[in-house]
């Protein structure tokens, strides 16, 4: 028997790949030597569950589907095939030995079929069909990436406050379209990349999401900082809620890539389990007290100390809390409580709740991307329960759902090795710093909303501040102008702000304290930020008090060895 072939999504973006599906392996074998080629990979299969695990784990330019298999039929595997919408779009060519009209014809057009082959097969029209496939699947990869970027920018700015799946649906809706008229027009020329870097796709997609809702923030915040009625107040933090939420979902999509690709790194530290809890509760107040939820602790570890990461431990309650609350009912109660489990020297947290709870055959599965329950009925991605079990297993803990049924209720329970206490109490959490006053900003950002309302609201704080809005247009600022701290975008019009900041070392003589903004937030941008001198980096949409804490490390430490040499 030969074992099946599977391939891992890296592989796939690299070369198209054809999945070849028969249970007998001579027949696979006899394909094989007709379809071995350079230009794509062979995945082979023999059993329909065999299929779909390959179909998991990359994508296909074509199926070469046998009808007859033995733990399903080859029309009952197209019909999963396209019930799938990861792979609906996959040609499928059925091979038949005993073909029959009326009736395969049917039910194969019903599914999808785009063309069937009777046994013996003629292996120049097999290799002719499967290489049109191939070459319209590279063709249509290749310009589908070099399209998404503008794409993307356009469709953000048209609705940046709504839901990350709806964009993502517009997006295949759109990629579907352009597969169409490529098909009418043919492919002009072969595209200047053949792959489609998925890793570079979600980064240019976060940056264009991220960018719009910077100045939506910015201008909530003025707002606030406004007289008026509590009605408005109201509908402010409304907005300010939905966008926090829309970049939350924009982070999950990218943890969720980071996750996947190992590329997800932890700040390993002693942390206080009860203080994670707090901080999160805190996030989670306003949330809670508008549906007048009430949380009941019962922090019961006598000693909570694990060694984590403080901020991604903080992830995952708050990702929990959030979840509770959102399937609960108004007035109802969460419970919070920690517990010490022995033998194992384990901190135990658990989150109960009194909602709608999760029917018995989801419980498995509740953890699964993507994975929409029927706890999960409401909207949202599916990824928040898979980046809170990622992440408390990479501290090498585990977390599990429990629940009675229906409208019962549900638990969900961590267990974290537990570590010894910090000999110094750990104040990164809590110690805020305030920028001296008449500090001076020089602030570039090429986008007008966003330079509008930050120059507003950092004027209003007493900091004087000069705006440019390309690289160009900073240069001659500093030409009459004194600054003590650069607050820049990172892409700019005539270039990056890696590039600003070369080109102002070399007119000043030494690299200028300076604080990065980019919609771009991977590990990865920030590291590259950081080598070519950006001090901090601050991933869009920007909080004002993250900003200004920012700003504030970057001067009082100037300022008090200034002080010092002075006295």
């Amino acid at each position: 028997m030969i074992a099946p072939s599977i391939i891992h999504p890296t592989s796939v973006a690299d070369q198209p790949a054809v999945l070849v599906v028969d249970d007998d392996s001579k027949n696979l074998m006899a394909i094989e030597s007709v379809l071995d080629g350079t230009s794509y990979k062979l995945i082979k299969a023999q059993t329909g569950a065999e299929a779909l695990m390959a179909l998991m784990n990359g994508d296909f330019a074509a199926i070469v589907l046998d009808i007859q298999m033995p733990d399903m039929s080859g029309i009952d595997l197209a019909k999963m095939i396209k019930e799938r919408k990861r792979t609906q779009h996959i040609p499928i060519i059925f091979l038949t030995a005993h073909y029959r009209e009326d009736e395969h014809a049917v039910l194969g057009y019903d599914v999808g079929a785009v063309d069937y082959l009777t046994k013996p097969i003629s292996p120049a029209v097999l290799r002719s069909k499967v290489n049109v496939f191939v070459e319209l699947f590279a063709k249509t990869r290749a310009l589908a990436e070099m399209n998404r970027t503008a794409q993307a920018a356009e469709e953000a700015l048209r609705i940046a406050n709504v839901e990350l799946a709806a964009r993502n649906e517009a997006l295949e809706r759109e990629a579907e379209e352009r597969e169409r008229r490529i098909r009418a027009e043919s492919a002009q020329a072969e595209a200047e990349e053949a792959n489609a870097a998925k890793d570079r796709f979600l980064a240019m997609l976060s940056h264009e999401l991220r960018t719009p809702l910077s100045p939506i923030v910015h201008a909530v915040t003025l707002i606030e900082e406004i007289e008026c009625p509590e009605s408005i107040r109201e509908h402010i933090a409304t907005i300010r809620r939905n966008v926090r939420l829309e970049a939350r979902l924009i982070d999950d999509l990218l943890d969720l890539a980071r996750i996947r690709n190992g590329k997800l790194r932890l700040e390993l530290q002693p942390v206080d389990v009860h203080e994670v809890l707090r901080h999160a509760l805190d996030i989670c107040h306003a949330d809670l007290a508008a549906r007048r939820i009430r949380v009941v602790e019962k922090l019961e570890a006598p000693d909570p100390h694990v060694r984590g990461d403080f901020a991604r431990l903080q992830q995952v309650i708050w990702n929990l809390l959030t979840n509770a609350a959102k399937f609960s009912p108004e007035g109802s109660t969460i419970e919070v409580r920690t517990f010490a489990i022995t033998p194992g020297g384990l901190i135990g947290i658990e989150i109960t709740d009194h909602g709608i709870g999760i029917v018995s055959e989801k419980l498995d599965r509740i953890f699964d991307a993507f994975e929409q329950a029927s706890r999960h009925s409401r909207a949202g991605l599916g990824l928040g329960l898979a980046i809170c079990k990622a992440l408390v297993q990479m501290h090498s803990g585990q977390i599990v759902a429990h629940s009675e049924g229906p409208n019962r209720g549900a638990k969900f329970i961590i267990r974290l090795p537990s570590a010894a206490v910090p000999s110094q109490p750990n104040e990164t959490h809590s110690h805020e710093l305030a920028p001296p006053a008449g500090l001076r900003l020089l602030v570039v950002e090429d986008h007008h909303d966003t330079l509008t309302t930050l120059e507003r609201l950092l004027v209003r704080r007493g900091y004087v501040v000069r705006t440019a809005s390309s690289i160009a247009e900073c240069l001659e600022v500093v030409r009459e102008y004194e600054f003590d701290v650069l607050v820049s975008d990172i892409g700019l019009p005539d270039g990056r702000g890696t590039e600003l900041l070369e080109q102002l070392e070399m007119v000043l003589g030494k690299l200028p304290p300076a604080i990065a903004m980019s919609g771009f937030g991977m590990d990865e941008d920030i590291e590259r930020s950081r080598h070519v001198g950006f001090a901090e980096h601050l991933t869009k949409p920007v909080e004002f008090p993250a900003l200004q804490q920012a700003i504030a490390r970057l001067s009082i430490p100037a300022s008090a060895g200034a002080a010092s040499d002075d006295g």
